[in-house]
């Protein structure tokens, strides 16, 4: 059987799904690779014509196909307390034992996530970091990839913000989170888009001045990187 990633993602993943080329950058590095992706929940009343132009796809397929189903993952803009919950459940959980089917799962937050307007929320977010990968520890024949949470753009957040989610992304890519763990791994997307304020680059940005999401050059520039670590850690 082939081995299969799952890719658990919003709308700023499914740009680098669309925009970035991501499955076909996996194809071509592994074309005995499935990647599979699973964004919002497939809107029960949403015809197939408008899923297929919004992000609410539920789970596609290794051709990118609809499948017309989902894993009920309820993730308001991927937060990590969500995700801190759905880790920890039990392997039998309709949901996580879905998400386990699979090899490789990468997942995650969205841009909203980056500002970080107190000190407590900024502990919280880090407990819940370690939460999750200390819950990825229980599946050792598992590969997890966290993603860090794109920056958020200038002119939506502020200088405490941004400050505060530098210190997220660097606590998460430093070896304190990564101790002990062999099969997690973190894709510093955060790091590849953010200037050295914290802030999205101007050449990342889209022309909508209160949108955080990457445009498509961030996304044609960071696909190629990220499908590397993906092919990478099904070897």
């Amino acid at each position: 059987m082939p081995k299969r990633i799952l890719f658990i993602h919003h709308s700023t993943g499914g740009n680098l799904i669309k925009e970035g080329h991501l499955r076909e950058e996996v194809k071509s590095l592994d074309p005995d690779l499935e990647f599979w992706d699973h964004s919002y929940n497939l809107a029960p009343k949403l015809t197939m014509l408008l899923a297929r132009h919004t992000h609410l796809k539920g789970l596609s397929d290794a051709e990118g196909n609809i499948t017309r189903t989902d894993y009920n993952i309820i993730l308001s803009n991927n937060s990590p307390r969500e995700y801190a919950e759905i880790f920890a459940r039990d392997k039998d959980d309709q949901t996580l034992s879905a998400i386990l089917k699979f090899d490789v799962i990468a997942f995650k937050n969205c841009y909203p996530t980056t500002r970080i307007s107190t000190k407590k929320q900024l502990q919280d977010d880090i407990n819940y970091f370690d939460s999750i990968r200390e819950s990825a520890k229980k599946y050792p024949d598992k590969k997890f990839v966290l993603v860090t949470p794109p920056p958020a753009k200038e002119l939506t957040t502020n200088e405490e913000n941004s400050a505060r989610a530098l210190e997220l992304v660097n606590y998460l890519t430093s070896q304190d989170y990564l101790q002990d763990t062999r099969n997690l791994a973190v894709f510093n997307f955060f790091g590849l888009l953010a200037n050295k304020k914290g802030y999205l680059k101007p050449e990342y940005e889209r022309f909508i001045p209160w949108d955080s999401h990457p445009n498509k050059k961030a996304n044609q520039d960071i696909a190629p990187i990220f499908a590397k670590l993906l092919v990478e850690l099904t070897k």
